[in-house]
């Protein structure tokens, strides 16, 4: 239902119904004024033949008298044809002619030229099975003889009616024509831009080496792909240039990091085994610690950077290893359970038998394509930063659920924690790179890990949803697809 109100809401139908708008209508008055003309040519033509009887009437009356009159009138009355006549004296009584009786005036039609039409009934001597429509006019011969000369015409109207019929037809196919071709052209249309749009939901993921492949045809419609293929390779060159920045200053910088750290190791250890007696070596040896400290923290935010740059430019493709999450979950539930509980808080873990298929045996039933290294960070982070915002002694929630949607099977890993939650303005921000919100600055940290998660996601064909947690707190969601089984 969807693609069909997509296919009629293209510019392509909407510009080739309005096109069979107008042409139906130009169309249409066309033919009804050929219609009209070609009635009035019949008619013209009709109306010339009773001109004529009367023109023969007159001349006979005028050279040979009425005798001669009434007796070529009966001669044509039983000739038959599509001529009716009807002669009569001063007082109306007729003479002759095959028509029963002069018809009344309440029963006929005179248009301003005295031409007169009307049916003539089934008791007049035509031998007709039915009454039938006629015109003609009344010639007035002498005082006392008149004629009246019609013309049947019910083969005109039979011919206009065939007329009308088929430019009715003929109106009917060009609709039916241009409705098959407006549907033609969008589904043409809708065909080229799924192929842009697919191609720009790649591109949107990271992956900048998509192109749109359009078949050349030379029209509007590629040359927005060659555009779009443009950008995108200039895109592409930006990005890597800047992931080559990124990735050259972190590899730069975690050479001499890790060289200081090692120094501060070896100065701790001599200040322990030589200094232990002198003033003031423990301070040191505190501020040493922290400064060991600071360059894993600034080491950790390296690699993450590392990771998301080579995530998110498609560099890391989706493995189609298995991977258990029942099995992942259980791992980091054993891992992060003793920090909650020294914290004094709970790890609650649920797996609901509603997510696991019947046909499905337990241990399979959350089998995913993937990687289980960066699923396992994924969740990783998610408890970290429950543990960073969660109030001490407060419990934290890891569940795993099934779902179906009409884009296939996904599982959901939620983490739901008790800390002061997060803005719904704030959400998406809080998923940008190296965004700290203001509560949480004085929080250590980087902002760098719920985009990580998000990446990590996208990869397996989800995403990374943040909501409340009712009363309070905040629910991360990762969203990961089954993926090729």
């Amino acid at each position: 239902m969807a693609r069909q109100r997509a296919l009629f809401q293209t510019s392509a139908f909407r510009g080739a119904m309005v096109y069979l708008i107008v042409f139906l209508v130009v169309t249409g008055t066309t033919l009804a004024l050929l219609y009209n003309e070609m009635a009035r040519a019949l008619s013209r033509g009709g109306d010339a033949l009773v001109w004529q009887e009367a023109a023969v009437v007159s001349r006979l009356h005028a050279t040979q008298g009425a005798d001669t009159v009434k007796n070529f009138v009966t001669a044509r009355a039983q000739a038959g044809g599509e001529m009716v006549y009807f002669l009569a004296n001063g007082l109306g009584t007729r003479l002759a002619g095959n028509l029963a009786a002069f018809p009344a005036p309440d029963q006929t039609h005179r248009t301003a030229d005295d031409w007169i039409t009307f049916v003539v009934p089934l008791d007049s001597d035509r031998n007709r099975p039915d009454a039938f429509a006629v015109r003609g006019r009344v010639v007035v011969l002498a005082d006392d003889l008149a004629l009246l000369v019609a013309r049947d015409i019910a083969p005109e109207r039979a011919q206009l009616k065939s007329m009308a019929q088929l430019f009715a037809g003929a109106m009917a196919v060009l609709v039916l024509i241009g409705l098959l071709g407006s549907i033609f052209m969008a589904r043409r249309t809708l065909a080229r831009v799924d192929i842009i749009t697919d191609s720009l939901r790649d591109i949107m993921q990271g992956r900048f080496e998509t192109r749109v492949a359009l078949a050349g045809r030379g029209d509007e419609m590629t040359l927005l792909a060659d555009r779009l293929n443009d950008m995108t390779a200039r895109i592409n060159t930006l990005m890597s240039a800047m992931r080559e920045v990124t990735d050259n200053i972190a590899h730069d910088l975690r050479t001499p990091l890790n060289r200081l750290r090692g120094q501060l190791e070896n100065t701790r250890a001599q200040i322990a085994q030589t200094g232990a007696a002198r003033a003031g070596a423990d301070e040191l040896d505190d501020q040493l610690a922290q400064n060991i400290q600071d360059i894993d923290m600034l080491l950790e935010n390296f690699a993450a950077i590392l990771s998301l740059s080579r995530l998110e430019s498609g560099a890391v493709a989706r493995s189609k290893a298995q991977v258990d999450l029942v099995a992942v979950v259980a791992d980091i539930a054993a891992l992060y359970e003793p920090v909650i509980h020294d914290m004094g808080g709970r790890l609650d873990v649920g797996v609901p038998e509603t997510a696991v298929p019947e046909t499905e045996a337990p241990e399979t039933a959350a089998l995913v394509s993937g990687e289980r290294t960066l699923i396992s960070q994924a969740i990783a982070n998610l408890l970290e930063n429950a543990l960073k915002y969660a109030a001490t002694g407060e419990n934290i929630a890891l569940d795993l659920s099934r779902h179906e949607a009409p884009e296939g099977v996904f599982y959901e890993i939620c983490v739901r924690d008790k800390g002061p939650g997060i803005a719904a303005s704030d959400r998406a921000r809080a998923m940008a790179r190296f965004v700290r919100l203001e509560p949480s600055r004085h929080v250590p940290g980087s902002g760098i890990g719920l985009s990580l998660v998000h990446a990590i996601a996208q990869l397996h064909g989800g995403g990374l949803a943040l909501s409340d947690n009712v009363p309070h707190g905040l629910v991360a969601t990762l969203r990961v697809s089954v993926g090729e089984r």
